[in-house]
């Protein structure tokens, strides 16, 4: 089967240390366009890659025939406009996460792409982790019992120059940039809706316009509660899972692309799960041979729109129960 031609909008960190280098390493997907504002910046991009075209807006890439699919990796602020253009001109749309400012612009995005029969897929590229894909695997197999609760968290110390983008309202902060992950890993594990959320998005030690902490508490339809808490202000780095039931846990002590094992703990003890790591900088490999092959099927990909919107919904739950000291109902979307 021919490759899946990819162009990639926004040529920033994620592109260089991932994105590219995967779609270059794949055999189902191969890398052909890129675009930047600053045009010679895409060029120097493009030339580090295989020598691919480079464009100077993401109308030219998107007007581009010879294309089959783009993968948005820029700033939130764009990731509903670029959906909607290039679903009308009939690509498939893989989208970094955060998927959009809120739940209601992922539905605008589903929409679109459902309206002219392309893929879309979000970039919850831990969905797809091989520590992910393991844990997943024991507890269908009943080996902690039933499911009854999940918890996610990440703690660092994150410096950033004034005036980045990332500390912008409704795109940066703790929540938008960092939660969303393990959020979406949170949903992963509980396997169900989300009913209510209760939060607190607050900022304490950072001297930002936006969050620096959050601790997110959601109570599923099936009666599973889920924790997660982000720290933007604490050294060192740590990114935890644990998934408890019924008749043991599972224990994910780094959320890590390089992570090789993970813990699974009754009433027996500890015992350690080793797994194949993945490698840098191919660690987005899985999502988009996954994505280039769903696509080809019209089939939905692991990381689809509806998991983005789930997580987006959540979001938009935890920050108005923060503002209102109330429970908050989640609400859902058909699949």
């Amino acid at each position: 089967m021919e490759k899946m031609k990819f162009g990639i909008i926004g040529c920033g960190d994620i592109a260089e240390n991932s994105f590219a280098p995967s779609l270059m390493k794949s055999e189902k997907a191969k890398l052909v366009a890129v675009c930047r504002r600053n045009y010679e910046r895409a060029r120097m991009f493009a030339n580090r890659f295989g020598g691919c075209k480079a464009y100077r807006s993401a109308d030219e890439l998107i007007g581009d025939k010879g294309l089959d699919a783009v993968i948005i990796s820029t700033p939130t602020d764009f990731h509903c406009e670029y959906t909607l253009k290039a679903a009308e001109a009939g690509l498939h749309v893989l989208c970094e996460k955060p998927m959009a400012h809120d739940r209601v612009e992922c539905k605008r995005m589903i929409q679109a792409c459902e309206a002219n029969n392309v893929t879309l897929g979000v970039a919850y590229r831990r969905r797809l982790f091989p520590q992910i894909i393991k844990a997943k695997s024991l507890i269908a197999k009943g080996k902690i019992g039933r499911v009854v609760c999940v918890r996610t968290h990440y703690s660092g110390w994150s410096s950033i120059e004034p005036g980045e983008w990332r500390i912008s309202k409704r795109i940066g902060g703790a929540m938008m940039e960092m939660a969303v992950h393990r959020l979406e890993v949170l949903l992963n594990f509980a396997d169900t809706e989300p009913a209510t959320v209760s939060a607190m998005v607050e900022t304490v030690e950072q001297d930002w316009p936006v969050d620096d902490t959050n601790v997110v508490m959601i109570q599923f339809m099936n009666g599973i509660v889920g924790v997660h808490s982000t720290l933007l202000c604490s050294r060192p780095r740590r990114d935890m899972v644990q998934v408890d039931g019924t008749e043991g846990r599972i224990m994910i002590n780094a959320l890590e692309f390089g992570q090789s094992s993970i813990s699974l703990e009754d009433e027996r003890g500890i015992e350690k799960i080793y797994v194949d790591p993945l490698n840098a900088p191919y660690f987005d490999l899985p999502m988009i041979d996954d994505f280039a092959t769903a696509a080809n099927k019209a089939k939905r990909p692991v990381c689809d729109g509806f998991t983005g919107y789930r997580v987006q919904a959540v979001v938009d739950a935890a920050f108005e129960s923060h503002k209102t000291g109330k429970r908050i109902s989640v609400e859902t979307i058909t699949t």
